[in-house]
């Protein structure tokens, strides 16, 4: 029997176009580096938008984007094994059983820069957390996952968190509406301070992991 999703992908998508726009129209965020804004941000429209008890999770992600050629997406470094610090790790949101990364979908856009060549499609990316891996070396399937929660670094991260970064973060929160209802009309300064209003602007998801 097949497991649906948390969200729905309208919700999902709205999420991240959401969070994605904001963090353009911000000048401040590299928006395909920002994973804990984005967990951040998604966190709070959870709670409050869906009433849902979401939870800010950091550490090592690794997951297979191409069974025939065994290509791993990786955040975080191999050391011993998979480690994750200040300058090596990842954030997700995890909720009721379930693994959700609003920033997914572009993902791929952040291993490009950094030289790999393997393209990554941009697809939802929403798993029960049951179906994680429980070792990096038994990733297989495309889609198939790992995580390592490291939740010392998530607080760490969390507290370090500019005021600009919440405000963002709230700018999602206050702008959010969930579909099929309309975003309200919401502006932001941009780095002379003058408002510029928001859109919906963000590469489409086009599949599901």
């Amino acid at each position: 029997m097949k497991t649906h999703p948390l969200l729905p992908l309208p919700d999902y998508q709205r999420i991240y176009q959401v969070i994605y726009s904001v963090l353009q129209a911000s000048e401040v965020a590299c928006t395909h580096r920002a994973c804990i804004l984005f967990t951040i941000a998604g966190t709070l429209i959870l709670r409050e938008h869906y009433k849902l008890p979401a939870t800010i999770s950091t550490g090592v992600m690794a997951m297979m984007v191409n069974e025939k050629n065994s290509t791993v997406a990786m955040y975080g470094r191999m050391g011993d094994g998979p480690e994750s610090d200040s300058q090596a790790f990842h954030a997700w949101v995890e909720c009721k059983g379930w693994l959700i990364d609003f920033m997914a979908p572009i993902m791929g856009i952040g291993f490009k820069e950094d030289g790999h060549v393997q393209h990554v499609p941009r697809w939802m990316l929403q798993k029960p957390l049951a179906d994680q891996k429980t070792c990096i070396n038994d990733l297989r399937r495309t889609g198939d996952y790992y995580l390592e929660h490291d939740s010392a670094l998530a607080e760490s991260l969390i507290d370090s968190q500019s005021g600009s970064s919440i405000d963002l973060a709230n700018v999602c929160l206050s702008w959010f509406r969930r579909p099929p209802s309309a975003l309200k009309e919401l502006a932001l300064g941009d780095s002379q301070g003058t408002p510029k209003k928001l859109v919906l602007r963000a590469p489409s998801i086009d599949g599901v992991w």
